[in-house]
C-alpha cells in the first residue's frame, strides 16, 4: 500500500471515528456504503418496532422493486388531522431518527401521525427518478388519507406533510405538484385531491438551480431539467401554508429563497433558522444516536407542533 493510499484510509477511518462520536455521519464523504447499511439496519429495526407496537400498515404504490406504504400511528380520540413524516436519507435510505421518533413526538403533542415509507434508491427501477417515485408516494398518501378520513377518524381537511432533507424535498413536490383529483375518475381515491392542508419543510429546501459560469456551467437543457425538479422554482399560489425550519450548518440562504418565493406567490409561511446542530439532527434532543443534543435548537418541534395547532391540527 503507497502512502498517500495509506494517508486516504486513515483519513476515511478518522471522519468515520469522528461522526461516531459526535453521534452524526458526516454527510460530505463521498462514499456513502456504510452509512446506507446503518440507516437501512436501523429503519429496518423501526418496522419491526412499528409491528410489535400494533401499527396500522397501509400500502400506497406498488412497483416492481417496491411498495410504499403508511406506518399509522393511533388515531387520538378527538377527531383531528394527520400529520405524515416523511424521514430524509439522500433518496438512498431512510432515516429512523427522522421516523418514530418524529412520529411519536408529534403524536405525545395530541396530533395525529403517520410515517412515510417511500421510494428509495434501491427500491426504484433503473433509469426512474427517485425524488419524483417519493413525491408521488406523498401524493398518494395524502390523496388516501383524505379518501379515507372518514374511517379513520381524521378531518379530510387538515392533512399535513412534513419532512426532513430530502423528506423535505419530498414535502416540496407533494406541496407543488398536486392536483385537486379528477370528477370522472373511477376510483374515490383518483377523484380526491392530493393538494396538502399545510407542510412543513425541514432542513430539506434545496435549490438545484442558480448561476454558473465557466467550465461545467449549465447547459440550457441541463438548467431546465434542473428547475423542472427544484422546490423552489415550482412554488405556486395554491401551494399550502407553509412551516420552514432549518440550521445554519446548512446554507440557510436556501430556506430563506424558498421563504422569499413563497412570499411572492402569497403563500402563508413562517421561518425558524437555529445557529447550531448538524443536518439530519431531527429532534436534537439526544434521544436516538444519530440525533445530538442541541437544547435550544431543539426548541423548533414545540414550535412546529404549536403552528399545526394553530392551525387546527
Amino acid at each position: 500500500m503507497t502512502r498517500k493510499m495509506m494517508q486516504a484510509l486513515i483519513s476515511a477511518e478518522r471522519k468515520i471515528t469522528m461522526a461516531e462520536e459526535n453521534k452524526k455521519p458526516d454527510y460530505t464523504d463521498l462514499d456513502w456504503s456504510w452509512l446506507i447499511r446503518d440507516r437501512e439496519e436501523k429503519w429496518a429495526a423501526m418496522l419491526q418496532e412499528a409491528d410489535e407496537k400494533g401499527w396500522k400498515k397501509i400500502p400506497l404504490r406498488q412497483t416492481e422493486k417496491f411498495t410504499s406504504q403508511l406506518i399509522l400511528l393511533p388515531i387520538q380520540e378527538e377527531t383531528r388531522g394527520i400529520f405524515i413524516v416523511c424521514p430524509g436519507g439522500g433518496f438512498m435510505f431512510k432515516s429512523s431518527n427522522e421516523g418514530k421518533e418524529v412520529a411519536e413526538y408529534f403524536h405525545g403533542k395530541g396530533i395525529n401521525t403517520a410515517i412515510l415509507d417511500y421510494h428509495v434508491g434501491s427500491g426504484v427501477a433503473e433509469g426512474v427518478d427517485a425524488r419524483t417515485e417519493a413525491g408521488e408516494d406523498a401524493l398518494a398518501a395524502v390523496r388516501y388519507l383524505r379518501a379515507h378520513a372518514e374511517e379513520l377518524g381524521i378531518l379530510p381537511d387538515h392533512i399535513a406533510v412534513g419532512g426532513f432533507s430530502a423528506g423535505g424535498m419530498t414535502t416540496s413536490y407533494a406541496s407543488t405538484r398536486f392536483d385537486y383529483g379528477d370528477p370522472a375518475a373511477e376510483t374515490a381515491e383518483e377523484a380526491t385531491s392530493s393538494r396538502p392542508d399545510a407542510a412543513l419543510v425541514l432542513y430539506g429546501a434545496f435549490s438545484s438551480t442558480g448561476m454558473k459560469s465557466g467550465p461545467g456551467a449549465y447547459s440550457i437543457e441541463e438548467q431546465q431539467k434542473a428547475a423542472a425538479m427544484d422546490p423552489i422554482r415550482n412554488i405556486r399560489i395554491d401551494t399550502p401554508p407553509t412551516f420552514v425550519f432549518q440550521t445554519h450548518k446548512d446554507d440557510p440562504r436556501n430556506a430563506l429563497n424558498y421563504c422569499m418565493e413563497l412570499a411572492n406567490k402569497g403563500v402563508p409561511y413562517e421561518i425558524h433558522t437555529f445557529e447550531d446542530g448538524p443536518h439530519g439532527g431531527a429532534l436534537y434532543d439526544g434521544n436516538h444516536p444519530d440525533s445530538p443534543l442541541f437544547p435550544h435548537t431543539a426548541m423548533w418541534a414545540e414550535i412546529a407542533a404549536d403552528w399545526l395547532k394553530s392551525r387546527g391540527f
